[in-house]
């Protein structure tokens, strides 16, 4: 029986349509196999719901670290980002706050910083008023955490937790979007409003 889908991993569309290919279930998990029905996606995902309540728990692939192709930004950065949060549904925290910390920095490189150390380029960017200063605070934290990731003798690696990893995600997206989509979205608005 077709279900709908609030939106496909895979191609990104909206309350899409799929088509069942295999049903699983143990006592602890039930899982679905569909496909989407998009022409142009036609691509399988897997749906896991808790086996007892039935609760949806999670998705494969995971869609919602994927950033929209519709976005101008380079592919090492979609790469990360998508790394990033494929740790963090892993459970791998450490290894998702090193690809984020991975990611600001080359998120820095692109709007023309040329600083190598990280610490260096966000105080960069905020002088140029690339990066807000609203902002600092959680680069910092990007940064402090991404360093813990990176030095196994450190007693504060236990505060890298789940809340923390998916907090720097966050702030990431939302960093992406300041810095790709607001300025694409500026430059269409205006290329409508010139050609009207």
């Amino acid at each position: 029986m077709s279900e709908v889908v609030d939106k496909c991993p895979n191609c990104g569309t909206a309350h899409v349509m799929t088509n069942p290919e295999w049903n699983g279930s143990s006592f602890l998990e039930n899982w679905k196999i569909l496909r989407c029905n998009n022409q142009e996606c036609r691509k399988l995902m897997l749906r896991v719901h808790d086996g007892r309540t039935g609760v949806f728990v999670r998705m494969f692939p995971n869609g919602h670290y994927e950033i929209d192709s519709a976005i101008n930004i380079s592919q090492p950065i979609r790469d990360e980002f998508h790394e990033a949060g494929t740790c963090l549904d892993a459970g791998s925290y450490k290894a998702s706050m090193m690809m984020s910390r991975r990611v600001l920095q080359r998120c820095l490189k692109e709007q023309g910083c040329t600083k190598r150390n990280l610490v260096d380029a966000i105080d960069w960017a905020i002088k140029k008023n690339i990066l807000r200063k609203a902002f600092h605070p959680v680069a910092e934290e990007i940064r402090e955490y991404g360093n813990l990731s990176a030095h196994p003798d450190d007693e504060q690696l236990q505060n890298a937790t789940k809340e923390s990893a998916e907090k720097i995600l966050s702030f990431l997206r939302l960093l992406i979007h300041e810095f790709y989509e607001v300025p694409q979205n500026a430059e269409h608005l205006k290329t409508q409003r010139e050609s009207a």
